[in-house]
């Protein structure tokens, strides 16, 4: 059963995968982009995105989900990552951003970086090492979704 990390730690998950039943979706489910676009689901539902999909496309449509889960088909596939920043920069997307699939915990502080605000890993364990990970660097030099500003350009704490 997949653990979910959210703001650091590990947590329940309010959503379900509502593949058996997406042509009358319940609230807190997550479609895939297909039936999503089709039911025009709005902010009470989420909608799964392979890291491959042409994002301009479908903007108008998922950019009122309330949680956008973006799948890792692999583990050294990053194409996620570039949707994760095009999503939060670009298109000003305010709501969840999870990353699902092959979620490696080293990857997960740029991930974080990235935009995502939570994790789907395999078990706790996997879990336990992605909350280590991302607790690992404090500060970064460079600037990014999370933080746009370079350190040098920030004041002194």
């Amino acid at each position: 059963m997949p653990t979910l990390v959210r703001n650091g730690e590990i947590t329940e998950d309010a959503w379900t995968y509502d593949v058996a039943n997406a042509s009358s979706p319940e609230a807190g489910s997550i479609l895939n982009a297909e039936d999503f676009t089709k039911q025009h689901a709005g902010e009470l539902h989420g909608v799964l995105l392979d890291g491959s999909v042409e994002i301009e496309d479908i903007i108008d449509q998922v950019k009122r989900a309330a949680l956008i889960a973006i799948s890792f088909a692999g583990f050294a596939d990053g194409r996620g990552l570039s949707l994760a920043v095009l999503l939060r920069s670009r298109y000003d997307y305010r709501g969840e951003l999870r990353a699902v699939g092959e979620v490696l915990p080293d990857w997960t502080p740029y991930m974080l970086r990235s935009g995502f605000d939570s994790f789907e890993l395999p078990d706790s364990r996997t879990a336990k090492t992605a909350i280590a990970c991302m607790q690992r660097m404090t500060d970064h030099y460079q600037g990014s979704v999370s933080q746009p500003s370079p350190r040098f350009r920030r004041s002194s704490d």
